[in-house]
C-alpha cells in the first residue's frame, strides 16, 4: 500500500486566438477497490465554471466552454491516491459491458500478423484465463520494442505489430486483441505510474469474476505504483481531451505527469 501525490497538466498553445471553445477532459481518477482518491483539485485556465459527468464505463469527465478569444488552453488536476488497497476490482454484473469488451474494435481488429502471432502463442497449453493473460504479457514484452515516435495515436494493433515497435498504447491494443481472440473480456486502461513523464496505458483482464491489471509495456502486474484514471474498449474510449473551437490555427499540445510517494 502506498500514498501517492499526483499532478497532471495538459496544455495546448494556439498560433492565433480561438473562441467558442467547447471541451471535455477525462483524467479524473476515482475510488475503486484498488485505490482511494483524496484532495482532488481541478483547474481550467480561462474557465472558472465547468461541470462533471460520467460515461458508460463510469469514467468521470470534466466539460465546459470558453467563449472569449484565447491563445492557450490549460488543465491541471492534482490530488492524492491511496493505492494497493486490493490486487483486483470485483466485476459487477453488466451484460452489455461484458459483451462489448469481448468484441474487437477497429483499433484491435486482427489481421494476418496478429493471427499468426496468436497461433504461435499456443494458448491451449494454459488452462486458466489468468495464466493465458500472463503468457501473452510476457511474450509481447520480449517480442515487441518500445520506441517513441514509431506509431501515432491512431495506429491499430495490427499495424503496430507489423512494425514491431511502438509505445504503451500499442502494447495495450495488441494484448487486448489477443485476449479477445481467445474470447477473454479485456479493457484498455489509462492512468499514471510512480515517477515523472506522461500518462500510461495498460490492460485489465476479467479472470474468475475479477479485473486484474497487466502492464505489457513493463512486463508487470499492476500494483500500488499505479493510479487508474479511466477504462474502455480501446484508447478512443479513454481520450484525455476532446473539443472543438472556432479558428484556423496550428496547435502544440504538451502533457506532463508527476507521481511521488508521500
Amino acid at each position: 500500500m502506498k500514498s501517492l501525490k499526483f499532478c497532471y497538466k495538459l496544455k495546448a498553445d494556439y498560433s492565433e486566438p480561438v473562441k467558442n471553445h467547447s471541451f471535455t477532459v477525462m483524467f479524473l481518477p476515482t475510488d475503486s477497490a484498488r485505490q482511494r482518491i483524496d484532495n482532488l483539485h481541478t483547474q481550467v485556465l480561462n474557465c472558472p465554471k465547468y461541470s462533471m459527468t460520467r460515461d458508460n464505463f463510469n469514467n468521470k469527465k470534466l466539460y465546459g466552454a470558453i467563449e472569449k478569444p484565447h491563445n492557450s488552453f490549460e488543465v491541471t488536476i492534482c490530488g492524492t491516491a491511496k493505492t494497493g488497497l486490493d490486487i483486483y476490482e470485483e466485476y459487477t454484473l453488466n451484460p452489455v459491458e461484458y459483451s462489448l469488451l469481448k468484441v474487437q474494435t477497429p483499433l484491435t481488429a486482427p489481421g494476418k500478423k496478429l493471427n499468426e502471432y496468436y497461433k504461435n502463442l499456443e494458448l491451449d497449453k494454459f488452462s486458466g484465463t489468468y495464466d493465458k493473460a500472463l503468457h501473452i504479457m510476457h511474450t509481447l514484452y520480449y517480442t515487441f520494442s518500445y520506441i517513441k515516435g514509431a506509431t501515432d495515436i491512431h495506429e491499430s494493433a495490427e499495424t503496430a505489430l507489423s512494425i514491431g515497435k511502438g509505445v504503451c498504447q500499442d502494447y495495450a491494443h495488441i494484448m487486448i486483441s489477443l485476449l479477445r481472440m481467445e474470447k477473454i473480456p479485456a479493457r484498455y486502461v489509462v492512468g499514471m505510474m510512480l515517477g515523472e513523464g506522461a500518462s500510461h496505458a495498460w490492460v485489465e483482464v476479467l479472470c474468475n469474476g475479477y479485473w486484474y491489471g497487466f502492464d505489457p509495456t513493463n512486463n508487470k502486474l499492476v500494483n500500488d505504483e499505479y493510479i487508474k484514471v479511466s477504462c474502455g474498449r480501446d484508447s478512443n474510449d479513454c481520450s484525455v481531451i476532446r473539443g472543438k473551437f472556432y479558428g484556423i490555427v496550428n496547435q502544440l499540445q504538451t502533457e506532463s505527469v508527476t507521481v511521488e510517494e508521500v
